[in-house]
């Protein structure tokens, strides 16, 4: 059969289905949000404390006052430029940085933006800074959980870790992340042109040519290995268990006491001068008190050898009520001298997580040491064994 122009007609055969062309998770996602987060946290604080101790100083004269919200635009501005342009992963730590900087320079003047006052100090200005950062840390811990599982994804993901080949930097753990992603790929895509694709990148990364490169001296090392030859010992089961029982229970008494404490007083205070105010400030020790209820419980609970999962549960909880609740409340009442406790609850929070991650591996070990002589393993990754990246080895490290 010819066409039209008298050229004969190529055998082409059926048309793939158009890809939806889902978004999946960046390679090293977690790292770039994690700078994100310190370079917010870390202008805000910076900002707050440069311009106390200076005297808040102005930029310009006369009608005009140059803001540090309008370099945070320019920030942001320069952040969004740079991925779309440039590509690489010292560009997405760039943009990650400056996006960070941007956004903790220009929120903190929301203050200004949302009163016609241009009230730097208005008392609702900490918290939104404080429920954005929130939000924040919320993407942040979306994107640790683990990577979509899907042929597609995997293979997009791998497409992004061989440009350490093409950079000539590719590491070993890296050729193995690489390798158990085009292997998932190859077997479970249901798209011919997937499987071929993954299968010949696959021949690639095994091939005995592939240029690896050593893994670069770690920064830090004699105070890393003293580190990690204390670490079990201090922090790790019993040495771990102690100083959170101790510190769940502080805390908790502590809010716990103050309700009482005010609830005693509460007949003595005058609260016709700021209803709101007043309202706000109970609402803020009821909340407390209802944290420090679950973190004496779930200490309580940490005690008690078959009831440690649950005590991990409630401890986890009272701390979410503290952080997310609680403490959004106290940086209304208290602007950011409440910066200390919600790092204290954050640190403690990430203390019961670790600690639920050692009853897990613990848990882990007791079933494999109780499975029957001759029992094959489950294939899966095993604690300590999970191949990380760069942007997972940044943040271990």
């Amino acid at each position: 059969m010819a066409r039209a122009d008298g050229d004969p007609a190529s055998t082409v055969g059926p048309s793939r289905p158009a890809s939806s062309r889902r978004p999946v998770r960046r390679e090293g996602a977690e790292h770039y949000l994690f700078l994100t987060l310190v370079s917010f946290a870390g202008t805000v604080i910076a900002t707050r404390s440069f311009l106390e101790l200076t005297g808040y100083p102005r930029i310009g004269g006369g009608e005009l006052h140059i803001a540090h919200a309008l370099f945070g635009g320019i920030l942001l501005f320069v952040a969004s430029l740079l991925p779309l342009v440039l590509s690489g992963r010292s560009v997405y730590r760039a943009t990650a940085v400056l996006g960070g900087i941007g956004i903790g320079l220009f929120i903190d003047e929301v203050g200004k933006l949302i009163t016609s006052q241009n009230n730097y100090f208005y008392p609702a200005a900490a918290p939104i800074i404080y429920a954005t950062f929130l939000l924040a840390a919320f993407v942040w811990v979306r994107a640790r959980r683990r990577v979509d599982a899907g042929p597609r994804s995997q293979l997009l993901t791998a497409l992004q870790l061989l440009e350490e080949s093409v950079e000539g930097d590719l590491q070993e753990d890296e050729r193995l992340v690489l390798r158990t992603r085009l292997e998932s790929a190859a077997r479970h895509a249901t798209d011919a042109e997937q499987r071929r694709l993954a299968a010949e990148l696959l021949e690639f990364v095994e091939s005995k040519d592939l240029e690896v490169v050593p893994a670069p001296p770690q920064r830090f090392r004699r105070i890393r290995r003293w580190w990690t030859e204390r670490r079990h010992k201090w922090l790790g089961g019993r040495g771990l268990r102690v100083v959170l029982v101790a510190a769940l229970f502080v805390s908790g008494a502590q809010a716990i006491v103050a309700l009482g404490t005010a609830v005693i007083q509460v007949t003595g205070i005058n609260p016709t001068g700021s209803t709101r105010l007043f309202s706000l400030a109970m609402l803020h020790l009821v909340l407390e008190a209802v944290a420090g209820i679950l973190l004496i419980a779930g200490a309580s609970l940490l005690l008690m050898p078959r009831r440690r999962r649950l005590g991990v549960r409630l401890s986890n909880d009272g701390l979410l009520v503290a952080l997310t609740l609680a403490d959004l409340a106290s940086f209304y009442l208290r602007q950011f001298a409440a910066i200390e406790t919600a790092v204290f609850h954050a640190a403690l929070l990430a203390g019961v997580i670790a600690y639920r991650n050692t009853l897990a591996a613990e848990a882990a070990w007791r079933d494999s040491a109780a499975a029957p002589a001759g029992t094959i393993p489950q294939p899966g990754p095993q604690p300590g064994t999970t191949p990380v990246t760069e942007g997972s080895r940044d943040l271990q490290g």
